[in-house]
């Protein structure tokens, strides 16, 4: 019974955590939300399962092979985008304090950003060891402003793989 328990209120605190992290990226489009045009896709394990599944008819290829081994580790996609803020783009102050915020308070690794053609990318890492766990994108463009959240077991050799994969083509 005690084990019961601790193992409840594990998975209580773990959950908290989550959604901590959901609702400071929540926090942030709602900012938005009357001043621009925002929405937010969201696909649970089972919708990546099923896209695995349906890549699966194609075995042959090795790049849906690929895709299907790291889509088995993504537990959860969710996507909110930004779009026109009265003809101008996201505060790169907003971003700022962002991205701080997640690093702060969340506990967040800065793992890349990368710059090209004008687009700005944050990638930002939540994870265990040699684990991704959870990843946010903050992908800023000129009109649009998009945020990934994944929540992953991916290990960094199945990342390396994947790169590996899309770079011999």
């Amino acid at each position: 019974m005690k084990s019961l328990l601790i193992a409840a209120c594990c998975f209580a605190l773990s959950a908290t955590a989550l959604k901590a992290q959901d609702k400071c990226l929540r926090d942030f489009r709602n900012k938005y939300r009357g001043a621009a045009e925002t929405h937010t896709v969201s696909a649970g394990s089972f919708s990546l399962k099923l896209a695995g599944w349906c890549l699966s008819f194609d075995d042959e290829d090795a790049d849906a092979r690929t895709i299907r081994h790291a889509l088995k580790n993504v537990q959860r996609v969710k996507v909110y985008t930004i779009s026109n803020v009265n003809g101008n783009t996201v505060s790169n102050d907003d971003i700022a304090d962002l991205k701080s915020n997640l690093q702060r308070n969340e506990n967040f690794d800065l793992l890349m950003e990368v710059r090209d053609k004008g687009s700005l990318i944050h990638v930002l890492n939540k994870g265990k060891d040699d684990e991704l766990g959870n990843v946010v994108m903050l992908v800023q463009d000129d009109k649009d402003f998009l945020i990934v959240n994944l929540q992953t077991t991916l290990k960094i050799a199945d990342i390396n793989s994947l790169i590996r994969q899309f770079a011999s083509n």
